[in-house]
Order: C-alpha cells, then sequence, then structure tokens
C-alpha cells in the first residue's frame, strides 16, 4: 500500500495517453498541460520537475527568453520610461519633458541601443543645442531620468548621465520698472486689466498663483489685516498645488491691492474667480502677454519686458524701502532667503522692517486714485507726485539719499 502511495507521489501532475507522457498541474486558477514527448517514466519526472520550477518562478512553463540588452534602443526604454513616469510629475512638468524628448533628444538618440550610448555622445549633443545654458540643462532632466530607469532595471552597467555636471547658468535678468514706468503702464492698460497689473506689481505672485485666485481665497475679514491666502495655481489651463510647500502661504494686502481688489469686484465678484478675461474665460499668461501686455507696453513707449519682471519689481521697491528679507522671502513664496540675496542683492539695505510700512513711508508721496468713468467700471492709477524719487540699484538710492 505504502508502495502505491509513493509511486502516485513521485507520478504527480503526469499523465500516460497512449504510451506518451503528458504535465498537467493548475496554478493561480489557470491549468497548464504540455506533451513531454516521451515514453521513458524517469525522462518524464525530470521534465515535470522543470516545468514546475518555471511555475513557481515565472508563471509560466518556459522561462523568459534572455534579453539581449546591447540591442535595446533608447527609444524603446524611453517609451516605456514615460508610460510609468508620467504619473509621477506635476502635470505642469510634463508637456516640458514631452517637449525635450520630441524636440531634441529622441530626433538624436532614439535608434541608438542605449548601453552604447557614452559620454562623449552626451556632451557632443548638449554643444549643439542652440539654447543658453538653463534651457539646455533642462532638456538632459528627462534623458538622466530614462537613464536612472534603464539603470535599476539592469539594462545598462553604465549610467553615463551621473557622469554630465550641469552647466553654470546665469542669474534671471533683473530689469525692474521704475515709478513712472509702472504709472505710464497702468495708464495704458484697459481699464478691465488694471487690477490686475495691480496686484501683480504689489504683491509680486506668480502668474500662475494669481490666475488661480478664487473670491473665497481674499481674507477680507482676517485679523489684524486682509490677506491672501495662495494655496492652488492655475497652469496649462489646469488647476493645482503651489509649485513648492513655500509658495503655500499668506500674503499681506497693501493698500494699493486691497483698492485694486475692491474695482475687480465690480467686475467679476459674481464669478468664483477673482481674474477673469474680458470676455469672462479663465486667464491665462499667453493671454496676458499677448492681448494685455504687449500692447500697454506699446501704447506707453516701454521697451519690452516679459511679465515676470512685475514680480521682480514687487521684491526691488520692498527691498529698496528697507523691508524685512524674510517678510519678502514669504510674499514670494521662495524657498530660501539665498535665493533672494543671489538675485537681489543690489537691492537689499542694511536696515529693514517687515511688515510693509517702511515701503508704504518710502512711496508716501504715491497715492491710489481712481477715476469713474460712466460705462467703464472704474480705472485705477498710481500717482507719482512731483519730486518722488523713481526707483533705483541700492547703491544709487544711497548716494541720492547722501546726497
Amino acid at each position: 500500500m505504502e508502495d502505491k502511495l509513493m509511486a502516485k507521489k513521485q507520478d504527480r501532475y503526469l499523465q500516460k495517453r497512449d504510451n506518451t507522457f503528458y504535465f498537467r498541474k493548475k496554478h493561480n486558477g489557470k491549468v497548464f498541460k504540455r506533451s513531454l514527448n516521451t515514453t521513458d517514466k524517469r525522462t518524464a519526472r525530470d521534465l515535470r520537475n522543470f516545468y514546475l520550477r518555471n511555475l513557481v518562478e515565472y508563471g509560466q512553463l518556459d522561462a523568459p527568453e534572455k534579453v539581449d540588452y546591447d540591442v535595446i534602443t533608447f527609444g524603446e526604454v524611453a517609451k516605456e520610461w514615460a508610460s510609468i513616469h508620467k504619473k509621477e510629475v506635476r502635470y505642469s512638468t510634463w508637456p516640458d519633458y514631452v517637449s525635450s524628448m520630441n524636440g531634441h533628444i529622441l530626433p538624436n538618440f532614439k535608434d541608438m541601443p542605449i548601453a552604447e550610448i557614452t559620454y562623449g555622445d552626451v556632451l557632443k549633443f548638449r554643444s549643439g543645442l542652440k539654447v543658453g545654458a538653463k534651457r539646455a540643462n533642462n532638456i538632459l532632466v528627462p534623458m538622466k531620468s530614462v537613464f536612472d530607469y534603464a539603470d535599476r532595471e539592469g539594462i545598462i552597467q553604465d549610467n553615463v548621465m551621473r557622469k554630465i555636471k550641469r552647466l553654470s547658468e546665469e542669474a534671471p535678468e533683473i530689469h525692474p520698472f521704475s515709478y513712472d514706468e509702472v504709472n505710464r503702464l497702468l495708464d495704458a492698460v484697459h481699464p478691465w486689466y488694471q487690477p490686475y497689473l495691480i496686484v501683480a506689481f504689489f504683491t509680486g505672485m506668480r502668474a500662475g498663483e494669481q490666475n488661480g485666485l478664487c473670491w473665497s481665497d481674499f481674507l477680507e475679514d482676517m485679523q489684524p489685516e486682509p490677506r491672501i491666502f495662495i494655496r492652488k495655481t492655475y497652469v496649462y489651463k489646469k488647476d493645482g498645488i503651489p509649485k513648492t510647500k513655500k509658495s503655500k502661504r499668506y500674503i499681506k494686502c497693501l493698500p494699493q491691492v486691497l483698492e485694486a481688489l475692491s474695482e475687480q469686484r465690480k467686475l467679476t465678484g459674481k464669478n468664483k474667480h477673482i481674474f477673469l478675461t474680458i470676455d469672462g474665460r479663465r486667464m491665462t499668461p499667453d493671454h496676458i502677454r499677448k492681448e494685455v501686455w504687449i500692447p500697454a507696453l506699446e501704447k506707453a513707449g516701454i521697451e519690452y519686458r516679459p511679465p515676470i519682471q512685475t514680480r521682480h519689481t514687487f521684491a526691488t521697491m520692498m527691498l529698496s524701502a528697507g523691508e524685512d528679507i524674510g517678510w519678502v522671502q514669504n510674499m514670494l513664496g521662495h524657498s530660501s532667503l539665498q535665493m533672494i540675496f543671489q538675485r537681489y542683492y543690489a537691492w537689499v539695505p542694511e536696515k529693514t522692517r517687515s511688515d510693509g510700512h517702511a515701503f508704504m513711508k518710502y512711496v508716501g508721496c504715491l497715492s491710489v486714485t481712481q477715476k469713474q468713468d460712466a460705462g467703464s467700471a472704474g480705472e485705477i492709477k498710481v500717482k507719482t507726485d512731483e519730486g518722488c524719487t523713481n526707483l533705483v540699484p541700492l547703491d544709487k538710492y544711497r548716494h541720492k539719499k547722501r546726497g
């Protein structure tokens, strides 16, 4: 009896039909069967054991074919990387990755075996890019990510991207507006968009942050003073979270901002979002630049500067007035004081405050007036009285004060 049980156990998962042995086993709810093409029981048992090991290790009867990694192209790895990585980055970041890959990287490396791409190949590629250092560094970011993925998957032995050092980037050009230029610009802009530009100039908000503001974010009754809560952005026509943890913040409303928002409420107070286009659509950077910014600059006779200079103008105004650097950092939503020093060092004075009053005292000759126009929602201008000093870098500012 015991001999029969032992023989049955040894021949488990084996069947014999027409003098030929077959393997048959149910695994993970699926039946696997295979003709062993042998009449010898010992050989059948060896084949049975081989298939059992494959089922346990691979979930199939046959071991997967060994891949020749030397012929896997960069394009194949990039395609697999994209299907996974797209879900792991901010939606506002992914379009730039796609632009870098489709416009620069894939045309050069798509059909090259990824294991054969050398350090020199990457350097030669980067040197041929007709872009600045910052853009060149950004273009290589998704390429580095593809190589990191290939490295973790064991597709490559040498991750050449780890040897590539970032190019030194020039600090962004700080070309703030003077008070006179701010006034001329506000005089020239369409009345509908005057509150928008005033808020931009006197809060230093990023465009995405300002475009994402809802009236519920304007905490008008907050004590001891009204504040704006920056908690989302509107980028690539989608609402999202702020750029960094530090970007989520409360910012103080200077008198210019409060009056601008009062006028804005007459325009969009019945809507969810504070700032909308004149035809009721969500505000976007492209709309502001093409339809509002450029026409106003041309009308005011001011040389073109990108809209980001409203943010730089706010920073330089506050620092020149002697405001506390930490307060300016919080207003801008920068992650570190180092960035403030690096970008605005020439405007940082020796003694500072932290509440906006130094700025209001410094520009005490400025007044905010409203012109009610029949048929329009009102025009807001920042008036500069005779004798007021235009904004200048700190070294010139100190010299002027001493004189």
